[in-house]
């Protein structure tokens, strides 16, 4: 039996040497078929031509998916000079994409940890402030 490389495979051999970070998720890009992970992420570094090279290389697969930089979502307003990190979300889900794009730098530790599909006992820990839990429970304790 053959197997078919998923977009993570295709990704790490054809762009590895940029890549930063992500090569977890890469690696395990099926998961985004399972629905264990509904977002997977990576960051690479280049210049205007190598990030439209690879927004042409992702626009050829059935995934919503979006690129932003220090500058923004626009990649075709960049300058033609210079070598910048891009950030990729990748998603079966078009309107976590747009929700990403709109809200990123609103959305808190326990929300990405949902969105990037990490076991809920992890994304627990994110919830909530557990020193000044700890500290109310002592209170409590002292008062009964």
């Amino acid at each position: 039996m053959t197997k078919r490389p998923h977009l993570g495979d295709l990704i790490l051999q054809k762009y590895e040497g940029i890549l930063h970070t992500g090569f977890e998720h890469l690696e395990r890009f099926e998961l985004i078929d399972q629905l264990e992970k509904p977002v997977l992420d990576f960051i690479f570094t280049g210049t205007k031509k190598k990030i439209l090279e690879v927004y042409e290389f992702l626009s050829g697969y059935p995934y919503a998916f979006t690129i932003r930089t220090k500058k923004g979502f626009d990649l075709w307003s960049l300058p033609d000079r210079g070598v910048r990190n891009a950030y990729v979300f990748i998603s079966r889900f078009p309107k976590i994409i747009q929700f990403i794009q709109k809200y990123e730098y609103e959305i808190p530790a326990d929300l990405w940890g949902v969105i990037f599909g990490y076991p809920l006992p992890e994304v627990h820990q994110f919830t909530y402030d557990w020193d000044t839990w700890n500290e109310n429970q002592k209170r409590r304790e002292r008062k009964n």
